[in-house]
């Protein structure tokens, strides 16, 4: 169906349009937001985060406001800020950023654990010192394998090396990433 037609139908009757994009669009929805949110989420967390994708589609998407630009483009972009959103709810207690928009909870944590947060944001810190004294592409293999979750193949598209490289390269920087953290940790 023509993004013309499906805006017609809109117009004339939501229900069924409703049905339609969500009936053409689901797959894709689903691919964007299992793609930003598998490496921190449960399949229960991805079906709310679609559900409510769909959700905001349905209630935002106005086919009355003139905007005659591609639909798919329209639905991209609510499910890429919602899966967003929700990595951010899911991971905020393991960010070093604060949301100021005022609509989430800001949690502080007790004074007990002080020393304990003290020495892990150290460690931390001492860790991506060393990612980041590897050099390129050796540290962003490593953040893109660890930190984002991404695989070889995935990697290898963004460093423009091929898999079997970059999987290579990445053994040799754990061990080279090893050897300065121990050098680092026996100077303590």
């Amino acid at each position: 169906m023509t993004d013309e037609k499906l805006r017609t139908l809109l117009k004339n009757n939501p229900d069924k349009a409703h049905r339609i994009i969500f009936d053409e669009y689901y797959n894709y929805v689903f691919t964007i937001i299992f793609n930003r949110l598998r490496s921190s989420a449960s399949m229960e967390d991805i079906d709310e985060c679609v559900s409510d994708a769909f959700s905001d589609i349905f209630m935002k998407y106005d086919p009355n406001s003139g905007y005659s630009g591609d639909i798919k483009g329209f639905i991209a972009a609510v499910a890429r800020r919602r899966s967003i959103d929700k990595f951010r709810r899911l991971n905020a207690g393991h960010a070093d950023t604060v949301s100021l928009d005022g609509d989430e909870m800001i949690q502080i944590s007790s004074s007990e654990r002080v020393d304990e947060d003290a020495e892990k944001a150290e460690t931390a810190h001492a860790v991506l010192d060393a990612v980041k004294s590897l050099g390129e592409p050796d540290s962003t293999i490593i953040m893109e394998k660890y930190y984002y979750g991404k695989s070889s193949s995935e990697i290898a598209d963004s460093v423009e090396m091929k898999a079997d490289a970059v999987r290579q390269r990445l053994s040799r920087a754990i061990k080279k990433l090893r050897s300065l953290l121990a050098d680092i940790y026996e100077g303590r």
